[in-house]
């Protein structure tokens, strides 16, 4: 039953994605607040990865059983189960039974526009038969959807190539600042393994190179930074000639977007070390990078005497406190993979903090606006 019977039918009911979409409740109704959406599907009905920006939406299952990802996490809701998919995270889902019956609660109301504008009205107001029912060509609903706040992504690994491609060629700051943020989303919410194609970093090597002439680019230090972060992949020395761009007094977003990205490459410190000098970036930011560039011996205590000595810079601390941390050090009695996990630790919130201060530096350097 519909909500608004007075509604004509073809306007409350479509063929989405080959499956029955009903508009029970729309923005007309709740005066913006919510929309409620009935789907009645079949075995395959899958969503496209997506993530609004301005929409929460509750996948409530009344049959059948849904196979999702959110924010790279898997699970599975039965009938009486629901599931929470909030803005700003990655998710899809797909129908692993035979039918299903759904509602999906949408917060704020406006997203269910998007589908009166991407399917076509019902012809009926039953389930369509396979292949029956015409699909809505995949590029116009990432327009669309797009117009609604609410990016579709394709496969990962086609998607990231694209914007590679993007971040190489374009030339307007606010849609290369959109396509760096979305590499980034990404990247930093795909589920491990990550699946990216090399000449993702090749391409974001390329951009960073422009990072002087235009500041938006900057950003491709952050991204190429969580690339190394998430994989593991050691491409320092395919990316050791962004090193050239310390030589000509750097800004300070280019300065600390250098900083952290070769912070994760530790085979290229005698390199790395010659050119992020103290000309380049102030001493506690360095210090920093040295310390996360170091690879020490874990079978004596030596590291314990570093651990923390960047937190805040020891130069800063007072008699006292040197006196109280040494006393602290001394009486720890930790063994050789107790001292590599707390040295890994410090070395991932080190990246962490120096990721933060180039994406400051640079989200403040690099106005998109123009």
């Amino acid at each position: 039953m519909s909500l608004r019977p007075d509604e004509p039918s073809e306007d409350r009911s479509r063929w989405h994605l080959g499956g029955l979409l009903s508009i029970r409740a729309d923005a007309a109704l709740t005066d913006g607040m919510v929309a409620v959406v009935e789907e009645k599907v079949l075995q395959g009905y899958a969503t496209p990865p997506h993530v609004h920006s301005r929409e929460d939406e509750i996948l409530c299952v009344l049959s059948g059983e849904i196979e999702y990802a959110k924010n790279g996490v898997k699970g599975r809701a039965g009938a009486g189960e629901s599931v929470f998919l909030p803005r700003n995270q990655p998710h899809n889902f797909e129908v692993v039974s035979p039918e299903a019956h759904f509602f999906l609660v949408v917060t704020p109301a406006g997203f269910e526009g998007f589908f009166r504008e991407v399917s076509p009205a019902a012809e009926t107001e039953e389930v369509p038969a396979a292949g029956s029912a015409a699909l809505t060509e995949p590029r116009r609903m990432a327009e669309q959807a797009l117009r609604h706040g609410c990016r579709i992504f394709g496969p990962l690994p086609e998607t990231l190539a694209d914007l590679g491609r993007r971040v190489v060629s374009g030339r307007e700051p606010a849609e290369l600042d959109e396509h760096y943020a979305t590499i980034e989303e990404l990247i930093a919410t795909s589920p491990e393994p990550l699946p990216f194609p090399r000449t993702l970093v090749a391409d974001l090597i390329t951009a960073a190179g422009r990072a002087g002439r235009a500041p938006v680019h900057a950003r491709a230090f952050l991204s190429l930074g969580i690339i190394a972060e998430r994989t593991g992949v050691d491409f320092g020395s395919e990316a050791a000639g962004l090193l050239t761009l310390a030589r000509d007094e750097p800004s300070e977003a280019v300065s600390l977007g250098l900083s952290y990205l070769f912070a994760h490459f530790p085979g290229q410190a005698p390199l790395i070390e010659a050119a992020l000098s103290t000309r380049v970036l102030a001493e506690p930011d360095r210090l920093r990078l040295l310390r996360c560039l170091r690879r020490p011996d874990f079978s004596d205590r030596a590291p314990l005497d570093s651990l923390g000595r960047v937190w805040p810079t020891p130069g800063i601390w007072t008699d006292v406190e040197r006196a109280a941390d040494q006393e602290w050090r001394d009486a720890l009695e930790l063994d050789e993979v107790a001292i590599r996990g707390l040295w890994d630790a410090e070395t991932q919130a080190l990246l962490a903090f120096l990721g933060g201060r180039a994406e400051h530096a640079i989200i403040r350097g690099a106005d998109v606006r123009s």
